[in-house]
């Protein structure tokens, strides 16, 4: 039967529990309860390590699996960035020769083409020139989280912020 992590992991503290236990009612010596208690565990602990060093294999794997999607998607990205540009290419060389042609219509079953006048749009020459009531302005704030952690590790007390340390698991 194959036990998943947190099973062992639950059945190894079961076990060194109920050993502990067992063992406060027996009058043997400290080493021998150790020894005992070493001996007991072993078995699970080797299942334990054994799944952990799976499982750690299994992120390894679909960390390159990760990084092969990734190098798809930057090839994919391209490919369609290239057809994109070459799609605007075709439509500008297309709209100005039949603007040259005078052609204003031209059509088939399967497709119509037509030139026609695009909505007005607004041009900007001089910004300066514009008067206050058609501008808006607009603040950013950013926090500089490199300032305050350089900060805060020299002894500076900053309201409402601190440090925070974690741990992560490395796989190499």
């Amino acid at each position: 039967m194959s036990l998943s992590l947190y099973a062992i992991t639950d059945e190894y503290r079961a076990s060194l529990t109920n050993l502990q236990m067992d063992l406060e009612n027996v009058e043997i010596d400290d080493e021998s309860k150790q020894s005992l208690i070493v001996d007991s565990l072993s078995s699970i602990q080797d299942q334990f390590e054994n799944k952990a060093l799976n499982v750690a294999s299994f992120i390894a794997n679909l960390k390159l699996e990760a990084t092969a999607v990734k190098t798809a998607e930057q090839r994919i990205t391209q490919r369609r960035r290239a057809i994109e540009r070459q799609v605007e290419w075709l439509t500008d060389y297309l709209f100005s020769q039949c603007q040259k042609m005078n052609l204003k219509k031209l059509g088939n079953e399967q497709l119509i083409l037509s030139i026609r006048q695009n909505p007005v749009k607004v041009m900007i020459t001089q910004e300066e020139l514009i008067p206050e009531q058609f501008k808006e302005t607009v603040t950013t704030i950013k926090v500089l989280k490199s300032s305050l952690a350089n900060a805060l590790k020299n002894g500076e007390s900053i309201a409402g912020v601190h440090l925070e340390a974690s741990q992560r698991l490395d796989i190499r």
